[in-house]
């Protein structure tokens, strides 16, 4: 399951879930699970808001593991993907998911190439596309 870091402001609180994800892998009114962050183990309590419609997963070592695994050294808090993988029961592996490289021209490499693309050859489109007839109004002197 893929879930996702939360950040306030430049502070990390915890993981978002998701509710499906929630209702899928964690069973009805689990108080808690382990999680296993490398080499250490940490128990989380799943508060009750968690079942309520917020499925987040905060704690303090959580949040720290965050900050020196994931956001070392990255200035902008942006929520990073992360992989839950099942350890036992009620504990779960968490993993970095490698995300795919960005291409010469700013795309990602994800899934079939477009026709539009296809017909470019990799190209930037033309400037008679819609993509490019959207100007703000400022600089065309509106």
């Amino acid at each position: 399951m893929v879930v996702r870091t939360q950040c306030d402001g430049r502070e990390v609180i915890g993981l978002y879930v998701g509710t499906r994800n929630a209702r899928r892998k964690f069973p009805r009114g689990t108080k808690d699970i382990e999680l296993v962050l490398g080499h250490l183990h940490i128990h989380c309590e799943l508060r009750p808001e968690f079942w309520r419609g917020r499925p987040e997963i905060r704690d303090p070592r959580l949040c720290d593991w965050l900050e020196s695994k994931v956001f070392h050294g990255r200035a902008r808090r942006t929520p990073v993907p992360l992989a839950i993988l099942p350890a036992g029961k009620n504990a779960f592996r968490l993993q970095t998911i490698k995300l795919p490289y960005a291409s010469e021209n700013g795309l990602a490499k994800i899934g079939p190439v477009s026709d539009a693309v296809k017909r470019s050859h990799g190209k930037p489109l033309a400037p008679s596309s819609p993509a490019h007839s959207l100007v703000h109004p400022s600089a065309s002197g509106l």
